[in-house]
Parts: structure tokens; C-alpha cells; sequence
């Protein structure tokens, strides 16, 4: 029978309210219970340990509509049908390819220089404020959407109450990336923290927190420059520092304007941030997206397929790893979501 242990400290981040406001579920009580972690430790995180708040987002500026304006958009809307077919095009994949073969996909230069974003105020410091909850313990919604997408949490609600139970990924486990390259490396805490813990599961989950929360700055002013709000698009965030956590930082710093790209060429959802992830991939010798010329250095990822006999290409490689943890992200927030929308109604 599982020890069950109630969490009342614990950041949550709903996409809740109108108006363009965004709710914050905030810590108010005692810290999590950390130390020697018990393999069957379950936490419930229930609604009434919650204090919401809102805090107003404003709206984008409107543009004033004049003629030249319009016919402007015309021309806009037609890049983008034009985009959205090709990109829709050359998405799709031959199954006889090898695990060689390249995907062939659009010219992110192409499309980024095409692409038209709103301006939105912005502030870093502010911003901060409002996403650094994410990470604010080992069961916050961020490190929590890492965990999931790592394999070392299951995460899950019965009668109304979301439970985050810890797998045997959270107390060690051998990194198959790794392997690739012949490093063997165990992994320990909510994130794989590539031992740097020692096998200390409290410092881990330190860790984990600490690198999380330091490149924060980072993806907040990457997803604002390729056009997406931080403050308002949470699972674009979630991605960001989970393709930080799992791969080299360059990735995550390509994500957000994958992202962009994926967006305008017509894709939406998990299939837009799925494919965005993969195409992170792809650099050049510059170290910049390039989805034609470039290379893909998902190298741990394409030694795995490899290991185990895949006849794909190099991008479905990816892709399959990508579009997992993409929907392992979207589904711990649909979860989050949920719990708070109780909240809401109580």
C-alpha cells in the first residue's frame, strides 16, 4: 500500500479567466517533505491548498485598418497559404527511407524573414516574477512537465485530486543517449540530472531546480523575440526548458523560432511544437536553424534508433522521441488545467 503525503506547497500555473488574464496559483504553506525519498512516496496536490490570483495581461495594440493595410494583409495571407502548403507538403516523409536520409522540410530563413509578429509589451523582470512559480519546487508545473517527459514521474487525477507519483527512472537510471557516444551516465531526480548529483536524490532535485530557473532569462527573451508571448503561451515555455533540460542548450535557443515557423506554415498544437523540437535539430556550421542545409546533431537520439534497428530516417528518429515528450508536456498541463478549473468553481 502506498504512503500517501499531502503537498501544500506547490506553484501552479493555470490558462484560466477572461479578459486576457492569466492566473497564478501560488505556494502559501510549509515545504516539501525531502531527504531520504521513499520509491512508493505519492503526493496529492488538492485545489483547496490554493490562493489564486490574476494578474492582467494587456491586450496587443490594434492597428488602424487603412487600405494599403489591407491589401497588405492580402499579400500576407497569400505567403501564408503559400507556406502552409508547402510546409504541409514537404512534412511528410518517405516510410522507405533510410536512418540516413534527411527530411526535407522549408527554409526557416525563408519563412522567418516572411513572418509577421505582434508586438507585445514585454518585461523581462516581470515576467520572471511570473513564470519562476514553474520551477519552485521538485512538484511545480514545470519541473513536473520535465519529469513527465523524462519518464520519472506519472502524474494523474482521481476524484479530483492530482497525484505526481515518483517512477524507479527517479532514483536511477542509465541515460540511452548517452550511450551513443560510449558514456554511461546514471540519472537521478525529476529532471536526469546526468549524475551530477552523485545518486543524492535531494541534491538532485536542487540541482534540477537551480539549472532550470537559470535559463529561464534566457527562453523568456528567445520566445518574445520569434513572436510568442511567454506570459500567455505556457506550454511554448514548458518545451523550451524541457528541450534545455534533455539536449544542448543551442537546441532550446532554436526551439522558439522553430516554433514560429511551424506556426505560420499551418501546424498548431502538439504537432506544431513536435515538429518545431525536431527541426531545433538542424543546424548549420554557424550554429544556426537550417533546415535545408543543416545538420541534425540529435546524435543520442539517432544512436538509439540505431541500436535498435529502426529502418527511419533521421528525422522521424527525432521526431517520434519529440512528439512523445511533446504530448507527455501538453497532457500534465491539460491536468493542471483541470485541477485549477475545480479551483475556479468552488
Amino acid at each position: 500500500m502506498s504512503n500517501w503525503f499531502w503537498l501544500s506547497k506547490v506553484g501552479l500555473f493555470g490558462l484560466l479567466g477572461t479578459a486576457g488574464a492569466v492566473i497564478l496559483l501560488f505556494p502559501f504553506s510549509s515545504k516539501l517533505n525531502k531527504g531520504n525519498s521513499d520509491p512508493q512516496q505519492v503526493i496529492a496536490i488538492t485545489p483547496e491548498n490554493l490562493e489564486p490570483f490574476q494578474i492582467p495581461v494587456p491586450p496587443p495594440p490594434s492597428l488602424p485598418q487603412t487600405n494599403q493595410k489591407r491589401q497588405d494583409k492580402k499579400s500576407e495571407n497569400e505567403i501564408k497559404a503559400t507556406n502552409q502548403k508547402s510546409l504541409k507538403s514537404k512534412i511528410d516523409v518517405s516510410s522507405k527511407a533510410n536512418l540516413k536520409g534527411k527530411q526535407t522540410i522549408p527554409s526557416s530563413n525563408k519563412l522567418a524573414s516572411d513572418a509577421k509578429f505582434p508586438v507585445r509589451p514585454f518585461n523581462l523582470r516581470k515576467s520572471l516574477t511570473n513564470v519562476s512559480p514553474l520551477f519552485a519546487t521538485p512538484v511545480s508545473l514545470g519541473m513536473l512537465a520535465i519529469g513527465v517527459a523524462e519518464g520519472n514521474y506519472r502524474v494523474y487525477i482521481k476524484q479530483g485530486i492530482l497525484y505526481v507519483e515518483q517512477t524507479a527512472n527517479y532514483f536511477g537510471h542509465t541515460d540511452p543517449g548517452n550511450l551513443s557516444w560510449g558514456e554511461v551516465v546514471t540519472n537521478y531526480g525529476p529532471c536526469s540530472d546526468q549524475g551530477r548529483s552523485g545518486g543524492d536524490i535531494a541534491i538532485a532535485e536542487k540541482l534540477c531546480l537551480q539549472r532550470a530557473v537559470s535559463a529561464l532569462p534566457t527562453h523568456l527573451v528567445d520566445l518574445h523575440t520569434a513572436g510568442i508571448d511567454p506570459n500567455l503561451d505556457v506550454e511554448a515555455l514548458l518545451n523550451t526548458a524541457d528541450l534545455y533540460n534533455q539536449a544542448s542548450p543551442i537546441h532550446s535557443r532554436r526551439l522558439p523560432q522553430a516554433l514560429a515557423i511551424a506556426r505560420q506554415g499551418g501546424l498548431s498544437g502538439v504537432e506544431a511544437v513536435a515538429w518545431a523540437r525536431t527541426a531545433s535539430f538542424y543546424l548549420n556550421s554557424n550554429r544556426e536553424l537550417d533546415l535545408e542545409q543543416g545538420e541534425n546533431k540529435a546524435s543520442g537520439l539517432i544512436g538509439i534508433c540505431a541500436r535498435e534497428n529502426l529502418s527511419i530516417t533521421e528525422w522521424q528518429c527525432v521526431h517520434r522521441d519529440q512528439l512523445r515528450r511533446a504530448k507527455a508536456i501538453s497532457d500534465v498541463l491539460k491536468k493542471y488545467i483541470q485541477i485549477a478549473q475545480l479551483e475556479e468553481r468552488a
